[in-house]
Parts: structure tokens; sequence; C-alpha cells
């Protein structure tokens, strides 16, 4: 009897030792680090020198070595105003956003130019939906786009010039942030209208603008894994 009762209470207290154990290995989430992503992290981490789709076999923890997208200029503003443009900055607005940061990046051919904006909010629900918001409005017959331009020398970038935004959520349950991104040519150009009968409908105006839009929707997909990676490294 008294062995019995030995060898339970030996068990008990192999358990207890073992869930220490294990509680030890366990990762508590710095929560408050992933709300404050755009403070704790130095600007060339959260906007990379170069920039480019990820290859889709990449692994988390495997080397950023995408190209294609080299930054020309990081704005020193936060506020949410004066990143986000139109009907965007209207939602970004009532959803309470709190930060902000924009850089421009132009790719390796020097024809293309984007904005891109890393969007932060209070609550991570609230940012996970937010992307839709400017697929929607790229239906319009002249979109107002998401992202002022942030002008950079060397290329002639400007709001005007703006042919197609897109967007992408970082994929982390703590994180309330949200990646913005538009795109146009670095000379200047405006997007033409298409000319009737090509024109008439608006979903002809629509696919002209496509490629701008596939542009925008990729850099802030590549950008938005990026800053995913980052947070299971930092917010541990």
């Amino acid at each position: 009897m008294a062995a019995g009762l030995g060898l339970l209470l030996l068990l008990g207290g192999g358990a207890v030792v073992a869930q220490a154990v294990s509680n030890s290995g366990q990762e508590i989430r710095n929560k408050e680090y992933l709300r404050n992503l755009w403070r704790n992290e130095p600007v060339e981490t959260l906007f990379p020198t170069a920039l480019g789709l990820q290859d889709p076999e990449k692994k988390q923890g495997d080397p950023d070595t995408e190209r294609g997208w080299t930054r020309v200029a990081v704005s020193p503003e936060t506020s949410c105003a004066k990143a986000l443009s139109g009907a965007v900055a209207k939602e970004a607005a009532r959803r309470g956003c709190v930060a902000a940061v924009r850089a421009t990046y132009v790719d390796d051919t020097g024809g293309t130019a984007a904005s891109i904006a890393i969007v932060m909010f209070g609550d991570p629900k609230i940012a996970l939906d937010f992307g839709d918001l400017v697929h929607d409005k790229g239906d319009a017959d002249r979109p107002d786009q998401a992202v002022h331009a942030l002008a950079a020398p060397g290329i002639t970038w400007s709001d005007a010039v703006r042919a197609g935004s897109g967007s992408y959520s970082v994929l982390d349950i703590d994180t309330p942030c949200a990646v913005v991104a538009s795109a146009g040519p670095s000379d200047g150009r405006k997007a033409g209208r298409l000319p009737e009968p090509w024109g008439e409908r608006r979903g002809g105006q629509r696919m002209d603008r496509e490629p701008w839009s596939a542009v925008a929707e990729g850099l802030a997909k590549s950008l938005a894994w990026r800053l995913t990676d980052l947070t299971f490294k930092g917010g541990a």
C-alpha cells in the first residue's frame, strides 16, 4: 500500500516536472511589440533596399534574396491621412488607423514606380479585410487609388500618374497591419483611356489598368510576407 502510494506520488511529481519543462519551452508572444511593429523595427527592415516576389517554395526563416525593385525614397511622415488616398484613406480613418509608413520603389527597368504603405491599426481583426476595399474600388471607372505617390529623385512620380493599386494583409493574428501599394509609370506619363468601342464600358477601362494593379498587388504581397516572417522572429 505504502509502496503503491509512493509510486503514485513519484509519477505525479514526474508529471509536474514534465509540465514545467514543457512550459519553459513555450514562447510567449510580445503583443505590444507586434502592435507597434512600425516603431520597433528600423526602416531598413520594414522597407528593404531590394524587394521582389518571393519564391513560392521559400520556407520561413530562409534569407530574403528576392530582387527586382529598388527602394528610392522613404517618408518621415507616419500620418494615415498623408499616406493614404481617397476612399481607402476614409475607411482607414473610420477603422482607427494608428500609423501609415511609406516608401517608393522603382523596378529594375526604371519604367515603373510604386509607393507602398504599411498601415497599422489598433485591432488585428480590423486589418484582415482592409485590403478588400482596395480591390473593390478598382472596379470604378476612374479609381482614386490607395496610396499617395511619394516623390523620389530621378523619377517623375506623382498622384496624377498612379494607374493601379493592390494590397495584402500581414498574416499574423496578433499584428494589426496591412500593406497597400499604388503603381504607375515613373516618367510622368499618364495611363490613357481606351477609345470607343473598347472603352465604352467600365470593364474595358479596368482591363487596361490591370497590369498596374497586378504590379501593386505583387509588391504588397511580397512586403506583407516579409513582415509576417518578421513577426515570428521579433514577436516571441
